[in-house]
């Protein structure tokens, strides 16, 4: 009989025990912090304060550990509705359910850099929104190819923008208001920067106003392709 298969009370003297999804979510919570790399079946029972024997009752390997936080990552991803009548609010809500998604687990998407196989099945998830995404495009008479590369831009710009600025603005520790922090001006007084010094004196956006200057770029992208096919 297989791990997966196996029937375990969820409590035992009114006390929570080790189950599939509670493995699942310890594992997605610390892949998320610092990568899947960390997730060694040691730490992951030590996290839940069990022996490593214990997991193996409810988890065949560690590579079903992985399969199962991805699982769980991907059951959460659910976007709005999309519609072609709306397709700008539509676009940008797809967006957003993505930059959501990416930044409460970040470093959970270098799977593809700390794992070396990757998981055994694709999540219908994957399928079936970006299914979505390319029908609401066609909707508007985007074509297939056109659609494609769309949804290749979005999809590296929300991974970039989550690894690259919600990350950082999540644990920053110093001030980030402007682009240029004084400390790194003056320590290089002798540099000829006349521009930098300039923009360092400008607010930089927060993060959620960068996030929509990115989704305006996409929504650029897609109204160029419709130009071209009129």
């Amino acid at each position: 009989m297989s791990a997966a298969s196996r029937r375990r009370p969820t409590t035992r003297k009114g006390r929570p025990v080790l189950t599939r999804e509670a493995i699942a979510a310890k594992a997605l919570e610390m892949a998320g912090a610092d990568g899947f790399r960390s997730v060694t079946m040691r730490a992951l029972a030590a996290e839940l304060g069990v022996t490593v024997r214990a997991l193996y009752n409810y988890v065949e390997d560690r590579q079903d550990v992985v399969d199962l936080a991805l699982g769980l990552m991907l059951d959460s991803w659910n976007p709005p509705p999309l519609h072609p009548a709306v397709w700008e609010e539509s676009v940008a809500g797809y967006a957003r359910s993505l930059r959501e998604l990416y930044r409460r687990w970040p470093r959970a998407l270098l799977v593809s850099l700390d794992e070396d196989a990757p998981p055994a099945s694709v999540h219908p998830n994957r399928l079936l929104n970006l299914d979505r995404f390319l029908q609401l495009l066609g909707g508007i008479g985007i074509g297939l190819s056109a659609a494609l590369e769309v949804h290749r831009h979005l999809s590296l710009l929300v991974l970039s923008f989550a690894l690259v600025v919600d990350l950082p603005a999540a644990h920053a520790t110093t001030d980030r208001s402007t682009l240029v922090p004084d400390t790194w001006l003056a320590a290089h007084a002798d540099l000829d920067i006349p521009a930098l010094r300039e923009a360092a004196q400008l607010p930089v956006p927060t993060t959620d106003t960068q996030f929509d200057q990115l989704v305006s770029v996409v929504i650029a992208q897609i109204r160029s392709h419709l130009d071209a096919s009129t």
